[in-house]
């Protein structure tokens, strides 16, 4: 392994720099013909641009939807694709303001310190380090950098397609450490109805994202007002957090509220909803039922679900539907994003597990996820860090933090990605 060079104080300047810029998907200013994602998202990807220049190297900015930074010569490329829009921030409970950088007792927190921002800078840094290391690459090295990865629409990496050249193979830092080589499907389902007359008027509300396990809900009946509080985690992994949406369910079906909603809220889980599906080489279905709105006229529940390599959406689909019926709901697929599956002994995966091992020592076999990432839009791509195996994870939370030492160590490992691919 060889070890790169970094300047810590300036990479740590950089990166609170690029945390200042608010840019979250429809609530970071004007959507325009420049920027069509809004201003902040392409004020970020401008700002890594410019540092891409600063560092000498080629740059494009890609109608306002992404951008790219490339180094090197040669035919072939190799892709690291990186997003610099975040999820939106949680007003309350942060130790240090969401969008500065502070950095206390060894971590610098912030939305996007984790995800994606942080590994985007470190990526950055990396291929400088390489390029000052005089290093002799027999190919480019292209930073691809996304602003629209967590609204779910990736209308960047759709955008990039129709122009842009596409690399021989490709890693993006947005999971975890080694390799992920599956990446299990993601459906969005919307289940509503039409209420009659008859049934007892409520009013519920949860207004979250499809991707993060909501963190409060409210409800008012019969003039009282109810409230839940949960605690946020990524809908990947929705057991690590707390879902305010069922806790008030729950309290309201202790207190004898006889609605649909609620009687659809007690089976809204993988086994309630007749889709427990599981298989070796990702895993458990997942699913997050993350929005909700009820009034006097209409019931409706958005739904974040997870699922195995080898199922599909249209059975996920059907059997939801086929639970939710007698309720009277009906099932509409919103969105769906096909799964990622990679071999394990692949070219691509084999360098980089070789890579992961020799800067680590560390002998941790390939991983699946219920993530989603970049790798999608490629081929022959998979993920490749930024987090380790039990590094606490802190993405899509309030206080979002990165362990600055983990920092470096992500910096090594780019770093000799690179070369090695």
């Amino acid at each position: 392994m060889k070890q790169y060079q970094i300047d810590k104080e300036q990479f740590i300047s950089d990166l609170q720099g690029l945390l200042r810029i608010k840019s979250v998907r429809f609530d970071c200013g004007p959507e325009t013909e420049k920027a069509p994602l809004g201003q902040g998202i392409y004020d970020a990807i401008e700002y890594m641009l410019e540092l891409g220049r600063r560092f000498g190297f080629r740059t494009k900015n890609v109608d306002g939807y992404c951008g790219w930074i490339e180094m090197g010569e040669g035919d072939r490329m190799v892709g690291i694709i990186a997003h610099v829009d975040t999820v939106p921030v949680e007003s309350e409970g942060w130790i240090a303001p969401p969008f500065d950088g502070t950095v206390i007792d060894g971590r610098i927190y912030g939305r996007g310190t984790s995800d994606d921002k942080g590994p985007a800078m470190v990526a950055l840094y990396a291929m400088k380090a390489v390029a000052d290391s005089g290093v002799k690459l027999d190919k480019r090295v292209r930073l691809i950098l996304g602003g629209d990865e967590e609204a779910g629409e990736w209308s960047c990496m759709k955008r990039y397609r129709q122009t842009e050249e596409l690399p021989s193979c490709a890693f993006t830092p947005d999971a975890e450490y080694p390799t992920t080589y599956a990446e299990k499907g993601i459906l969005h389902v919307r289940i509503s109805a039409a209420l009659d007359a008859q049934v007892k008027p409520i009013s519920l509300i949860c207004e979250n994202a499809y991707n993060v396990v909501p963190a409060f809900a409210s409800a008012v009946v019969d003039g009282v007002q109810y409230e839940a509080q949960g605690k946020a985690a990524h809908a990947m992994a929705p057991e690590l957090g707390v879902n305010a949406l069922l806790g008030l369910c729950g309290q309201l079906r202790e207190k004898g509220v006889d609605h649909p909603f609620i009687k659809l809220c007690g089976i809204a889980n993988a086994e309630g909803f007749g889709i427990a599906f599981s298989d070796e080489p990702s895993g458990k279905l997942t699913i997050n039922p993350s929005i909700a709105k009820v009034d006097a006229q209409s019931a409706e529940l958005r739904c974040d679900i997870r699922i195995p390599v080898t199922f599909t959406d249209k059975q996920v689909v059907e059997a939801i539907a086929e639970k939710v019926a007698p309720l009277g709901f009906t099932v509409e697929n919103e969105y769906f994003q096909p799964p990622l599956y990679v071999e394990k002994d692949s070219p691509l995966v084999a360098t980089l597990q070789r890579v992961y091992r020799d800067c680590t020592g560390r002998e941790d076999e390939p991983v699946s996820t219920g993530g989603g990432t970049y790798a999608r839009a490629f081929e022959n791509a998979v993920a490749f860090g930024a987090l380790f195996p039990d590094e606490e994870v802190t993405y899509h939370k309030t206080n979002e933090n990165w362990n600055v030492e983990n920092i470096w160590k992500n910096h090594q490992i780019i770093s000799n990605a690179i070369v090695a691919l």
